[in-house]
Parts: structure tokens; sequence; C-alpha cells
């Protein structure tokens, strides 16, 4: 902890905004990783080198020795859930994470047998479950409600250009070495980012509201104050502050344990987490990760074309991912969760359908035409299920079910990476066409569980949407219907605005009257000691 020279708390003698942008900067390396490591492997997938020193894998081996990444970064998800809550905090969990996954490339790096690589696959895969379930919570909890998913927003552009970074450099060490350094640089070089990360984690301040929820209410106000560049005493800072402990002595009350992310007891949790679940769940069966992970695969035995041209229109694509990224910076505050949820599920359903069509047809034109489209979904899908995404469940979830429902969602992330990533070489093989079909249908059915059971979160401070679960007047509990129709209601979420600020008011109001009362009764007892 700093002070700058008039005293107000700094991080990297960084407050406020700026502080932000470092915060997220961070959580962009993270992220950056996700995307290096989910691309590396796509170009890997139709190099000779590769391909030889693995002993020439048939469709299936291969396709695990991509998707093996996804099962491991399943298990951190779940050790997160198991024990991410006895590790004080959100950044030491990424510290372990980022040198689990150091740890894994360094494996891969030296493998000469397929068991070696996947073991480091595993292992790395493990290191990234961890991080990509802390991050975006430790990024929620400190951004502001009016900025919280544009700073996401910008994560994940740097996610994508990791797969950027990844597709050429494979591109690049195909083209112009031999040997096995045309793959061992690309598994090497995801040590650099994960470095950089271990180098600035340590000065960043901790998530105000997990400091809070653990009683270290002190280091909470300090980092609070740094984030958002004043002083804790400063009556917005401080009345935040207040409603962040109001938020945790409601979960004190109503949320029973752990155990409730499979329950309602408390604040619906079981409801909320099942929803997180499933956000993550289509997102993958979108079928984005056939493109991320497997793009040269797709493009040359799918489409037609070349292992060059395969290469070269993979990497293009990324590149066109990256700059479609860039709408949601300005979207995705603006127009709220619902709606680009749904106008993205359009957009990938009649993307899958005219790709299927195209590749269908089976002629050169139309294989160009497919490729054309696969390179439009990209835009729809980060316009609508991207950042929204990874923001989604850290906004949804009860402070005390955040890391575990948060983990659990991951969870889904990727297991259901695993699956796409495993099975698409052989479903191309097999089904052809076909396999855009069964993507579409995936998309096509989100539309109605959004619209019926995916409440509005967008601009809300975390504490507001934690009370729209909350009991009505009677005393019942609202059905997920309900939540979602207060959360568009605007005059109703202003009035759970306005009673949570006036229920902090009050709380704190009490809390200065029991501890004038404590003082008066110690005073009283102690007099007559004082007489005697």
């Amino acid at each position: 902890m700093e002070a700058d020279n008039r005293g107000s708390p700094t991080f990297l003698r960084l407050k406020g905004q700026p502080l932000l942008y470092a915060v997220t900067a961070c959580c962009s390396v993270s992220f950056l990783l996700f995307g290096y490591d989910l691309g590396f492997m796509g170009g890997l997938t139709t190099n000779v080198e590769f391909l030889e020193t693995f002993d020439n894998p048939n469709s299936q081996l291969l396709g695990f020795l991509v998707s093996s990444y996804e099962v491991g970064a399943m298990f951190g998800a779940l050790a997160q859930f198991a024990v991410g809550d006895y590790f004080g905090g959100r950044k030491p969990n990424n510290v372990i994470g980022i040198s689990t996954l150091i740890i894994g490339a360094v494996i891969q790096t030296s493998s000469f047998s397929q068991g070696q690589f996947i073991a480091g696959r595993l292992i790395a895969g493990f290191g990234l479950g961890i991080v990509t379930t802390v991050i975006p919570i430790w990024l929620a909890e400190c951004t502001v409600p009016k900025s919280r998913g544009r700073m996401m927003a910008m994560q994940l552009s740097t996610m994508i250009l990791g797969l950027i970074i990844a597709n050429w450099l494979d591109y690049g060490m195909a083209e112009h070495h031999s040997g096995s350094i045309q793959w061992r640089l690309p598994c090497a070089f995801q040590i650099v980012f994960a470095l950089l990360v271990l180098i600035f984690i340590p000065w960043l301040p901790e998530s105000p509201r997990y400091l809070a929820s653990v009683g270290k209410h002190e280091a909470a106000e300090h980092s609070l104050a740094a984030l958002r560049g004043g002083f804790p005493d400063d009556p917005e800072i401080s009345f935040e502050f207040k409603e962040i402990q109001y938020a945790i002595a409601v979960e004190s009350e109503d949320v029973g344990g752990w155990s409730d992310v499979f329950h309602d007891n408390g604040i619906s949790g079981f409801t909320r987490v099942a929803i997180a679940f499933s956000a993550n769940f289509f997102q993958q069966m979108s079928g984005v990760n056939v493109m991320s992970s497997l793009g040269p695969y797709v493009f040359q035995n799918s489409i037609g074309m070349s292992a060059h041209n395969a290469m070269l229109v993979s990497g293009g694509l990324q590149v066109w991912y990256f700059l479609s990224s860039l709408f949601p910076w300005y979207a995705v505050d603006r127009f709220g969760r619902r709606k680009l949820f749904m106008a993205g599920s359009i957009g990938m359903f009649s993307c899958m359908t005219l790709s299927a069509i195209f590749v269908g047809i089976d002629k050169k034109g139309t294989g160009y035409a497919a490729a054309a489209v696969l390179y439009l979904f990209h835009t729809f899908f980060t316009l609508g299920w991207q950042s929204n995404m990874w923001i989604y469940p850290s906004e949804l979830l009860p402070l005390k079910l955040r890391l575990r429902g948060g983990a659990l969602s991951v969870v889904s992330q990727w297991m259901f990476t695993f699956v796409v990533v495993e099975i698409t070489p052989v479903m191309i093989d097999n089904i052809g066409y076909k396999s855009y079909i069964v993507f579409a249908i995936f998309n096509l059915c989100t539309l109605p569980l959004v619209y019926f059971c995916y409440p509005e979160t967008t601009r809300q401070p975390l504490e507001v949407i934690d009370l729209l679960f909350g009991d009505k007047e009677d005393g019942t509990r609202p059905t997920i219907f309900e939540v979602v129709r207060n959360s568009k209601n605007k005059e109703f979420v202003k009035r759970i605005d306005e009673q949570l600020k006036e229920n902090a008011r009050l709380r704190d109001e009490n809390e200065n009257i029991l501890d004038e009362s404590k003082a008066e009764i110690q005073h009283v007892e102690k007099d007559p000691t004082e007489q005697a």
C-alpha cells in the first residue's frame, strides 16, 4: 500500500481510473494467455514436424492432444470450487494458476512422447482453469458499474490478440524454420506472458469486496479508496463501502454456506449458478472454439483449402476477430446484456446455417463463401457472447458464492470446450456440412432461455443485483421469471437501489448507536473501580 503526497491510497503510484486500467491490463495479459493457449495448437494440427514427433496421430488422438488442455482447465476450475476460498484472495489464486501454467508449458516444450505432451497440456490447462475462474471476479469486484462491461471487453480483445500472436507465430515458424523448433518455440512463448503477470500482480490492489467479506475492513477501505481515486472517509467512497457491508450482512443471514450453490436457500443460489453455468455452456456450443482451436484444420479439411492457404485464412480470421471485438467496447454497457446475447445468437445461427449450405454445395466458390460467413460469425460472437458472457456470472452471483459458483460456471466453459474440440475433427470427417447445423441449432436454442431466464445486470451495482433476488414484501422469494421482469423495469431497479442506500444508512446508524451504548456500559462498569 502506498500513498500520494496528499495521503490518498495508491498502488504503483496510481489511483482511480488509471489504477482500474492497470488492474484491467494485468487481467488482460492473463486472458491473452487464454487466447494464446487456445490458438497455438490450431497451427500445430497441420504442422508436419509436430505430427511426425508424435507418430502422426489419427483425428481422434489429434483432437485429444488439443482438447486435453480443456480437461486440465476443467479440473483447475473444480479445484477453485473445492479450495479456492482458502488461499487468501483473488490475487494469490491467480499467482497459483499462472505458476502452474508455466510448469505445464515447460513440460510441453520439452516433450518427445505423446504421454509427456498430454501431461504438459493437462497441467498447463489446470493452471488456466484457476486463472479463468478468478480473473473475471477480481475485475468485476474492482470496477465501477458504468464501465464494468467495457473493462471486460478490453480484456477479451486482448484474449483475441493472444490468438493472433499464436496463429501468426505458428505460420512464421512453419514457413521460415525447420526442425522441432517449429512447434517448440510456440509452446514455450506463452511463458513470457505468464511471467509478466507474476511480476505485476503483487503490486495491484486486492478486491475490496473480498477483503470486506473476510473482515479485513481497513484494507478493504484502502483498496476501495485507491480504486475510486479518493480517501476512505470521502462520502461517496464511505457510502459504497457501507453498501458492500450491508450486502455481506444480508448474505450472512440468508445464505447458509457454500452448499447453497446446489440449493435455493438464501438468495436463489442454485438458480443463479445454473444461469451462469448455462451461459458458459451455450457460449461454447455456439461453435466459436471450432475456429479458435482448430481453424487451419477446418479450413483445410472441411472447406478444402491447401495447408498454406488454411494457415493464412485462419490467421486472417483472428485479425478480423480482434477488430470485431472492438465494437463491444462501445456497445456492452449501452445496450444491455440481454439484447446483445439475443442479437448475437440470431447472427450466429444465421452464419452457421449459411456455412452448412455453402459447404454442402461443395464447390470452390461456395467454400470461400463459407469462409467469409465464418468471419462474419465472429463479429456476432464478439458482440453477443464474448465480453457479455465473461462478465455476466460475476455480476449475477452473490459475493459469498461468487468464487465457488463462478468456478462451476467455468467448469461448464472448459467441459464443453473439450467436447467441441474433441468431436469437431470426427464430425467433419463423418458428417461434413451437417456439423454446422448442430451448432446452428444450439445458437437458436439460446433465444428463449435468455429472454425468459437471464436478468439484466448492465450498469447496476453488484449489491443491487443481489437484492433483485431477495424476498418480496410478503416474505416469498421471487421466481426467476419475476426477477427477469423486475430487472428490466427501470423504476423497480431504481427503488431497489434507493432501498439499498437507505438500509445501508440505517445499518450504519444502528451500529453507531450500538457502539455508543457499549462504550457507556463499559464506562459505567469501570467507574466503581476508579472510585475504589
